[in-house]
């Protein structure tokens, strides 16, 4: 039997289940030869491998366990130091190294479950404990994690040893924190932990739901829909939660769950009392900003509300409620604010079903307050945290026809320079394909999918207000969907002319009518910080184009929009400007054997004497000086250009190499 792959086996089936274990919280370990190996920290438990568990002396751990002499500095790392093997990539063992060691099984797993922690996180706790689950599992009170939790555990499993003659049991709960499964082979954990889950789960199907809603302040001010309230509420906190270099990232839910438990007493005890886990404490914060809106302006009301709170607390907020409606999560990206609101969600379950067996326990104002400002829990974070670095770091990206050509092109680029990426596009099956490949390329919710028709009113304020409610809004937005049809005037159909009229040129209008209050009220969150419109026009909406007036007057059109928008918008912190890319001769715009333009040019006799698409492309690439097409890498260069700057707005900016010059 291969310990070291049964415990690899166990860890990840439970690290992938968030029932079991979120943001790769809980750890792992196995004992060989008298080496303890177990998870760094940082490292989930979902995709935890062999190479990298930590190895460590078991019999120097225990011999630090013992010791009474004093340390310096954290004693779970001097005793870490001391017992070290090896540890692949520097990382640090997990911060329970030492309740790991004294465990005599080979296997040890330790999670927060969500159907558990309704009995650790009970006032009840340790008679619910014995009533549900006898002698096969021992309860540990809350206890400061380290050597006093190690320590405590060892009390309580010599207790149980003393008072039954037998080994104490391979299941431990631990009292607002987890529980540790233990046993010798994979099947032994698994059996255990469902054990645990099935028995507790039935208790608490069967508990009486005891909790009545409470009442909550007049909420007159609110918003009629939904949508317009996370229109107002999260691109507010964006720019108050973030900073002039990086807005943060926010994020909603308004299920059931928040709209019925944030109104209950396990949900008034989450907003008031405080966390229910370290774990909690770590991604969500202690506490959540409460705000309720009341008539008048609900961002004024906001901004007050996040001052009072972070003269209170001494920083942000990270989880913000409105009772009854909608929670919002922040962080610095969009898999942080997931996880953030994801705990706290979670914290919301666990009171709730806690209330429905006994009554739900929140960590004390010194408990937490150690976890506040434990050392090895920050840098547990920061290493799980990760993150990218690019000039495009921390913004938030939308772009339209973003599933092909130019537009996938663009988001390609962007995602290489550390932006996140809203790919929206009508054939949202292609998107969303492309948004997944990118996402598992560059990490986890750094690109997502959105369906938009840009030529229809309510899809684009639909596809907006999706944006918004996964991101809490955007830094910049590129207007990229466009079609194409070649043909001459006194023989294209009136369809195709209103085709490409209502994607081009209606179609870019509805999008920054959609887009710009979002922006607008960033910034007036945050008003040191502007925001971009970007319209990928084309070189055609810089010189005529024969046979090609539909394409031509719709950019043409475009320029005049932008130049009209930027007049407009500036005074709400919106730079408006357009590029004027040359031909993308790569791409399926020109490229595809049907639609693309070779062929349309072709059959519509654009280049004299041509009879091959080899002869349009050679046309072509002969009028530009650079000699070549224009290429998705040109293009995010340009916006690099427009969004570094702070003095230039309703600007049309050629990336023609050479073929079209401003004069």
């Amino acid at each position: 039997m291969n310990l070291v792959a049964e415990l690899i086996a166990v860890a990840n089936a439970f690290g992938a289940d968030p029932e079991y274990s979120r943001a790769g919280g809980g750890n792992a370990s196995v004992k060989v030869d008298g080496v303890l190996r177990i998870k760094p920290s940082g490292v989930p438990l979902a995709t935890l491998t062999a190479d990298d568990l930590v190895g460590l002396r078991n019999d120097v751990l225990l011999e630090s366990l013992a010791s009474e002499v004093p340390t310096e500095g954290d004693p779970v790392r001097v005793a870490a130091e001391k017992a070290l093997v090896d540890a692949p990539g520097g990382r640090r063992p997990s911060v329970e190294i030492l309740f790991h060691a004294l465990i005599p099984d080979a296997l040890v797993l330790h999670t927060h479950p969500l159907v558990a922690n309704a009995l650790t996180c009970n006032a009840d706790a340790e008679a619910l404990a014995a009533r549900l689950l006898g002698d096969y599992a021992v309860f540990v009170p809350y206890t400061d994690p380290g050597v006093p939790l190690a320590r405590k555990v060892a009390e309580v499993r010599d207790a149980y040893t003393a008072r039954t003659g037998r080994p104490a049991p391979g299941v431990t709960l631990l009292g607002n924190h987890g529980i540790i499964v233990s046993g010798n082979t994979a099947a032994e954990l698994t059996e255990r932990a469902q054990w645990l889950t099935a028995t507790i789960a039935a208790a608490i199907e069967a508990g009486t739901v005891a909790d009545q809603a409470y009442v909550i302040p007049a909420q007159a001010g609110i918003p009629a829909t939904e949508s317009a309230l996370i229109n107002i509420v999260a691109p507010t906190l964006r720019g108050l939660l973030g900073n002039p270099e990086r807005l943060a990232v926010v994020t909603s839910d308004a299920s059931e769950l928040v709209r019925s438990v944030t109104t209950t007493p396990a949900g008034r005890a989450i907003l008031a009392d405080g966390p229910l886990i370290p774990d909690q404490i770590v991604y969500a914060g202690s506490l959540p900003l409460v705000f309720v809106p009341g008539e008048g302006d609900v961002a004024a009301q906001l901004t007050a509300a996040v001052a009072e709170y972070a003269q209170t607390h001494g920083k942000n907020p990270i989880i913000t409620v409105i009772p009854g409606v909608i929670a919002f999560g922040a962080g610095a990206d969009l898999a942080s604010a997931q996880t953030a609101l994801a705990t706290f969600t979670d914290a919301l379950r666990v009171a709730r079903d806690a209330n429905r067996i006994g009554t739900v326990r929140c960590m004390d104002a010194a408990e937490r307050g150690f976890i506040e400002n434990w050392e090895a829990e920050s840098y547990r974070k920061s290493v799980a945290a990760g993150g990218s670095a690019g000039r495009m770091t921390g913004k938030v990206v939308m772009v339209t026809g973003a599933a092909q050509g130019f537009g996938l092109g663009i988001t390609t680029e962007l995602l290489d320079a550390g932006a996140s990426v809203v790919l929206a596009d009508l054939n949202i099956d292609l998107a969303r394909q492309n948004a997944t490949e990118l996402s598992a390329k560059h990490g986890a919710g750094r690109a997502v999918a959105v369906q938009v028709n840009v030529s229809d009113e309510q899809s684009q304020l639909d596809a907006i207000a999706e944006v918004v409610r996964i991101f809490g809004g955007l830094d910049v937005f590129i207007s990229n969907a466009g079609v194409l049809r070649a043909e001459g005037v006194m023989t294209q159909p009136v369809a195709d002319f209103d085709l490409v009229t209502n994607v081009n040129y209606r179609g870019y209008f509805l999008g920054v009518r959609a887009a710009a209050p979002v922006l607008a009220a960033q910034h007036a969150a945050r008003p040191e910080v502007l925001f971009d419109i970007i319209e990928i026009n084309s070189k055609s909406g810089l010189e005529g184009s024969k046979r090609n007036f539909a394409y031509a007057g719709s950019k043409f059109g475009g320029i005049g929009l932008t130049q009209s928008f930027a007049l407009e918008l500036i005074e709400y912190g919106i730079k408006v400007n357009a590029i004027c890319p040359g031909n993308y001769l790569d791409g399926p715009l020109w490229m595809d054997p049907e639609r693309g333009l070779f062929v349309q040019y072709l059959r519509a006799g654009k280049v004299p004497g041509a009879t091959t698409v080899a002869e349009v492309r050679a046309f072509y690439e002969a009028k530009v000086p650079m000699g070549r097409g224009c290429l998705p890498s040109d293009l995010a260069r340009a916006v690099y250009y427009i969004v570094d700057q702070t003095y230039e707005t309703g600007q049309a900016v050629p990336v023609t190499g050479g073929q079209n010059m401003l004069n």
